[in-house]
């Protein structure tokens, strides 16, 4: 049984700051930010509230909760909290870096609540294999449709004429989307009555781990920035928490060749085309990304491009395509948003996802993946 069993140690470095979402959101009023020390403490609820309670301040700190609006920091300076009354409640603390600095020609925005990054039992942020294996499913799937568009061509045609009809919202493509996938990988004929059920689905043969533990030191908080090609930087009401640039993520891919017919090779091969097409169509109108090979696109706010297979799949089409899902998906937002630029720019989305560390501007989500053992 093993010689179908491969086993593969991988690692990516964060070229960029990569966040990682769990779901939680940090509000202002459960942050405490050091702006001369460019740091923020995250406290425990539980033994700050006990800790305000001792010193009588009960119920200014329900009515702060209630109804102000100041931050947390503020709050507390102007109640005389010390710095070393708050450093025993901290449960962690990390770097601000950029977050709140004002960028040169862009008005002042404020930040607010943070996106958390997903941790594990012991507090310490790691990447879950399910993103990883979502990372490698959408440029398997691309690039597997790219070297057999005949096969595939009445998918690409019923996909195109969709894009041009209204349709709500949540259903905009999720027909034909399964139906792609489902003849992409649900090969395995295990239910013969059911070929969308996953027991038919060849990746089920692909196990992805979650990466080793990270360090609290290894976050930093980076604010969302739209980049656009004239080169201005729109900095928005956004914070993550994201992984340094040079932090090492370490995982591992195991392949069953008797369920997944994809090779490690397969799968490399597949990163790099999905990276080059990225390059191609959309990065490199920002005079952004990179064309280095191993290069990949993780988690959250990469942006549209790094999680769907339309340009792939469409390549010189595929800003008429994404416009179409755009007015099908955005509602107001599409005007909102200048979406209306996209055709005549003939880029879809216009703008890029961005984020300042230490003074420098970085793409949101770039890495360079590579393998580093085999047993």
């Amino acid at each position: 049984m093993k010689d179908f069993i491969r086993n593969y140690k991988m690692k990516i470095q964060a070229l960029s700051p990569i966040h990682i979402g769990s779901g939680e959101k940090i509000s202002k009023k459960e942050y405490i930010n050091l702006w001369m020390e460019h740091k923020v403490i995250i406290p425990d609820p539980v033994r700050m509230y006990c800790d305000l309670c001792k010193k009588g301040l009960e119920k200014d700190y329900t009515e702060y909760m209630l109804n102000s609006n100041l931050e947390l920091g503020v709050w507390m300076k102007n109640h005389g909290i010390r710095k070393t009354d708050y450093q025993r409640w901290k449960r962690y603390e990390m770097d601000s870096g950029d977050a709140f600095s004002n960028i040169p020609g862009s008005r002042t925005v404020r930040p607010k609540e943070i996106m958390s990054f997903v941790k594990d039992a012991y507090g310490l942020p790691y990447v879950p294999g399910s993103s990883l294996k979502g990372m490698l499913r959408t440029a398997l799937l691309a690039y597997i449709i790219s070297h057999n568009p005949v096969k595939y061509r009445s998918i690409n045609e019923e996909i195109k004429e969709k894009t041009g009809q209204r349709e709500k919202r949540h259903q905009c493509l999720s027909r034909e989307c399964m139906q792609l996938e489902t003849e992409v990988f649900h090969t395995l004929n295990r239910d013969k009555n059911s070929k969308n059920s996953a027991v038919n689905c060849n990746l089920s043969g692909l196990h992805i781990s979650d990466s080793q533990p990270l360090t609290l030191e290894d976050l930093t908080l980076s604010q969302k920035i739209d980049y656009t090609m004239e080169g201005k930087e729109k900095p928005l009401p956004i914070l993550r928490e994201t992984l340094i640039p040079g932090t090492e993520i370490y995982f591992e891919i195991t392949i069953d060749r008797t369920q997944c017919p994809y090779t490690i090779e397969n799968i490399m091969e597949a990163l790099e085309e999905f990276q080059q097409c990225a390059y191609k169509y959309f990065y490199s109108k920002f005079y952004r990304g990179s064309s280095e090979e191993g290069i990949i696109w993780l988690g959250g706010g990469c942006g549209f491009l790094s999680k769907t297979i339309l340009y792939p799949f469409f390549k010189e089409q595929a800003v008429k395509i994404t416009d179409g899902v755009f007015k099908n998906t955005l509602g107001k937002n599409y005007s909102v948003h200048k979406h209306y630029r996209d055709i005549p720019l003939k880029l879809a989305p216009h703008v890029c996802k961005c984020t300042r560390y230490n003074g420098r501007l970085y793409d949101m989500g770039m890495g360079k993946i590579e393998r580093i053992g085999y047993k």
